[in-house]
């Protein structure tokens, strides 16, 4: 049996649901309800509902709180094995398996297992649509990805001529997160023969615009929409956004790399902030990508987009399937 802890967070639940439903076993989702906002460290006090056994054989977890629970579990029941998607509360060596990705940066361990992308349900092969126009996905600021009026004014201007150079349309589709400004200049730039369909007037266009498409262009703030632009089959492109990296962000990072990626003598005091959970540094979703490109599975924008890899997204629940299935033999 498997149990699967979360909050409710969608793309957490749905990758956990993927691995579990990979597997063929049975699996129960334990949606946690905590008192309060999210406090890690206090997840055990402000946890509602209280978990009880029969315990199960695994625990998937893929949020800072659940994984609290995840190791809480695993004390009451030692043979429980815990398995963390993502990054962990704390020090990941608390857990029998983690199945994460470039950007939440945890150094190699024999616990570790580090994925090119997020788990998804692997669908049938997508057919490819040539001569169709060039989708651009625009999501939305996500730090430190910036995404105001002069950012969407950059990026029209980079999307038209590249759309001008290929002799194709453009298809462009916002998201929730897509900000006014940023909509008024794309309304104001992207004209007939060109498209834009703005999330929340009309028909929601996103899926549509990403299986008619030849190409696909994303903007940087999301793994998500890069996860569904390469499922479709067409070759990707990212959009780096301009970043603001501010004082916490750089502070942060530095620690995180003399005291846990490459742990220096004296910053041990540090390390043990982030093993417990105190602090935490944030995802750097740029490695990822990066990690995409050498892996030659899209491209950054303005520079060659390979062709797409079919069977990638299925290599990577593969791998996660046969990292579990190990841990539990």
């Amino acid at each position: 049996m498997i149990w699967i802890l979360s909050r409710g967070r969608k793309g957490d639940l749905d990758q956990m649901l993927a691995l579990a439903r990979a597997t063929g076993w049975p699996h129960e989702v334990k949606t946690l309800r905590f008192a309060g906002p999210e406090i890690p460290v206090l997840s055990k006090l402000l946890l509602k509902e209280k978990l009880s056994p029969p315990w199960p054989d695994v625990v998937l977890c893929a949020e800072a709180s659940p994984s609290v629970i995840a190791r809480e579990i695993k004390r009451l029941s030692p043979a429980t094995r815990i398995v963390c998607l993502g990054r962990p509360a704390g020090d990941p060596g608390a857990f029998d398996l983690v199945l994460t990705t470039a950007q939440y940066r945890i150094p190699a361990a024999a616990n570790v297992v580090e994925l090119s992308m997020p788990l998804a349900d692997v669908a049938e092969a997508p057919v490819m649509t040539a001569g169709g126009p060039i989708a651009l996905v625009v999501g939305g600021p996500a730090f430190p990805d910036l995404l105001d009026a002069a950012a969407a004014e950059r990026l029209a201007s980079d999307a038209l001529a590249y759309a001008a150079r290929k002799q194709a349309p453009l298809d462009a589709v916002t998201s929730p997160r897509t900000p006014p400004q940023a909509i008024a200049v794309l309304e104001r730039r992207i004209t007939a023969p060109h498209r834009l369909s703005v999330f929340g007037r009309g028909e929601n266009r996103y899926r549509a615009a990403l299986a008619e498409a030849s190409e696909i262009i994303v903007t940087s703030d999301s793994v998500s929409m890069a996860a569904d632009a390469l499922a479709s089959g067409k070759p990707v492109s990212v959009y780096p956004l301009p970043q603001a990296l501010n004082a916490k962000w750089k502070l942060g990072s530095r620690l995180y790399r003399t005291s846990v990626e490459t742990p220096q003598p004296l910053m041990r005091p540090v390390r043990w902030l982030f093993d417990t959970g105190i602090i935490e540094v944030a995802p750097d979703r740029r490695k990822l990508f990066q990690r995409l490109v050498a892996e030659k599975r899209l491209g950054w924008f303005g520079e060659a987009v390979p062709p797409p890899q079919p069977g990638a997204a299925q290599r990577d629940l593969a791998i996660a399937l046969e990292s579990l299935r190990k841990l539990t033999a």
